[in-house]
């Protein structure tokens, strides 16, 4: 029977892409329970050079940073669980992981956060899933892949 639409399916049996099931969220030494989504920014400033009477660009690249956005239910230990107490805000390391997981994935993952501290905390109360959730944004002084 032929797609509606005429377009040809390619179906890829035995492979999987990588599922939130298998990942692990580490802040220093706590693992991180009821995790719901973690956002990872990491870049570098560049700043474009030119000068008085040439066309050439040249570019300046800045110091890189970024930012990790932590999302999750709260739990047994009440609000802010894993970034409260944390002396000035810093975080030594944080790390997400990837096991491998079922049905034919076969890879693995791990990214580094280093040199971090809580720029703000923040939380959230929906009705509709009936849920309450606290996060924190955390800046970074670097990313290891």
């Amino acid at each position: 029977m032929a797609d509606i639409f005429t377009y040809e399916h390619q179906d890829r049996n035995g492979g999987q892409v990588a599922s939130s099931d298998y990942a692990v969220v580490s802040i220093g030494t706590n693992r991180n329970a009821l995790t719901q989504s973690v956002d990872v920014q990491y870049g570098q400033k560049i700043e474009e050079v030119t000068q008085v009477g040439s066309t050439q660009i040249y570019w300046m690249p800045g110091r890189p940073s970024g930012t990790v956005t932590i999302k999750a239910l709260v739990g047994k230990g009440g609000f802010f669980q894993g970034w409260k107490n944390k002396k000035c805000g810093v975080i030594a390391n944080a790390t997400v992981r990837l096991d491998a997981g079922k049905c034919g994935f076969g890879g693995a993952g791990k990214m580094t956060f280093r040199g971090g501290i809580i720029e703000s905390v923040n939380s959230q109360i929906n009705t509709q899933q009936q849920t309450i959730a606290h996060g924190a944004t955390i800046k970074i002084a670097s990313l290891e892949a």
